[in-house]
């Protein structure tokens, strides 16, 4: 062993306690078992950035997370990070060196491009959050129109909130080449309705049970909250003419088509010049 010659050395402490912080917070661990044993785990983390603190802090805490994973369960531990791009997927995976003669902490990455890319309907109904996060790994290939495609069939089976997340998250990962493609076909998807019978049957079903009238106001303001929050999340400024039309608006149906309009439209203002559906109460 190479001892580093240092000026002092001293008695260290024997017992090991956790200082700071006083707990691991680890984003998900998965136990695999037979019975009440624990016979695998799986740490699983997101790591979307790969600066230099970044690294120095993977470098001290994931270590500590795989050994005492593995201290409380007695079982063999594995440590699996997503990253957004191979780049940053590769920075992260760089070995650490804990300073213990062949103990490396040898990080496990992977990238959208690693998942298999799902283009088919099938695929898409039964794995959902695979064909969404495999998408951003797929769109330089022949396959990107049904891998986007199979992006907006998977977003059918979340709940609406998820829905807005993931239409941003494949939004932003679109490149600019393909923008207008993408577009395209989340305009496709509301005009089949994909979207409007989500939404809005589903905010509209809120007030049946409790009355109709009752029921037709928490629709509205549920629809015209929605918009708003969508226009929102993606980033575009909301004057207050248009939050004011948003917010008074009674028509039910208008604030559906608002709605579906709001995940593809370039500004506020856009939403209302290209409504074009006919006027009138429900």
């Amino acid at each position: 062993m190479a001892i580093p010659e240092l000026p002092c050395w001293r008695p260290g402490p024997e017992t090991v306690t956790l200082l700071s912080p006083g707990e691991l917070h680890l984003d998900i661990v998965l136990v695999g078992s037979t019975t009440d044993q624990p016979e695998f785990a799986i740490i699983h983390e997101v790591q979307n950035s790969c600066r230099a603190p970044d690294l120095e802090r993977i470098a001290l805490s994931w270590p500590a997370y795989v050994t005492h994973v593995r201290q409380r369960l007695g079982c063999p531990v594995v440590l699996l990070a997503f990253c957004p791009d191979e780049s940053t997927a590769r920075r992260v995976a760089v070995p650490v060196e804990t300073g213990h003669p062949d103990f490396v902490f040898r990080p496990r990455t992977y990238w959208p491009g690693m998942l298999p890319a799902i283009t088919t309907v099938a695929e898409a109904d039964r794995w959902p959050e695979l064909a969404l996060l495999s998408a951003p790994g797929h769109l330089d290939d022949a396959e990107r129109r049904n891998v986007l495609a199979m992006a907006l069939e998977a977003m059918q089976h979340l709940e609406p909130d998820l829905r807005v997340h993931y239409h941003d998250y494949i939004s932003k990962c679109v490149p600019a080449r393909y923008r207008k493609e993408w577009e395209e076909l989340v305009a496709m998807a509301i005009e089949n309705y994909h979207w409007e019978s989500d939404f809005a049957h589903e905010h509209q079903a809120i007030g049946r049970a409790e009355g109709i009238a009752e029921g037709r106001e928490e629709a509205r303001a549920a629809l015209a909250g929605s918009v708003l929050r969508i226009l929102e999340r993606r980033g575009l400024a909301i004057g207050e003419a248009a939050r004011a039309r948003v917010t008074d608006c009674s028509n039910l149906d208008e604030l559906a088509h608002w709605l579906d309009l709001a995940l593809v439209v370039d500004s506020a203002e856009q939403l209302f010049n290209l409504n074009t559906r006919p006027q009138h109460e429900t």
